[in-house]
């Protein structure tokens, strides 16, 4: 997956159109959506927290939403179980202090979310496929945690690739995308 390592927001609906996941954001009212590129987007609408945004654009049967920011709006249930109705979302977010969070949710309900940064299994309705995931990526493995060269940050986008088949080729994350403000999900 191409996103910097050290800090990263990326949620993925599948099966429903950049357009209805922009719907189901309540973001469709921007539209014209400016097209940026990762460092124009951020350029022009700043850092995550002061103005958080994502970039969207579809590859397979999967609509990806790029924080612009490291921001982690995408992750928060609400929003989270808004775009799985009807499918299944998918949200990582990792920030440069090493905490990686991952939610996944179908069909309107949170069915696991795990924290890295808690040290505990995945919580939610259904964590068994969740869980099975990360521990196949390696995130229950002692020696992993002490290793230097392991990076929960790496494994969680593995993750992603194996259990969900998402891919993003470079190309597709470096060109202009239409880009959202999210100022609205703050709440």
């Amino acid at each position: 997956m191409c996103v910097p390592s050290d800090h990263f927001g990326l949620t993925c609906v599948r099966d429903v159109s950049p357009d209805e996941v922009l719907a189901r954001l309540s973001v469709t009212d921007q539209a014209p959506y400016p097209l940026y590129t990762p460092g124009e987007a951020v350029r022009r609408l700043g850092f995550g927290h002061e103005n958080p945004a994502a970039r969207v654009c579809q590859a397979g049967q999967w609509t990806f939403l790029l924080d612009v920011d490291a921001h982690g709006l995408l992750l928060q249930t609400p929003v989270l179980t808004r775009l799985s109705v009807g499918t299944e979302a998918v949200s990582v977010w990792n920030v440069m202090d090493g905490t990686t969070r991952i939610g996944h949710a179908r069909g309107g309900e949170l069915l696991a979310s795990y924290d890295a940064w808690r040290f505990e299994p995945p919580e939610g309705a259904d964590p068994s496929f969740l869980n099975r995931a990360l521990t196949d990526a390696g995130f229950f493995l002692d020696e992993n945690w002490e290793s230097g060269e392991w990076e929960p940050s790496g494994a969680a986008l593995l993750l992603l690739e194996r259990e969900f088949g998402l891919t993003l080729s470079p190309g597709t994350v470096e060109s202009p995308l239409p880009t959202v403000s999210l100022n609205d999900l703050r709440g």
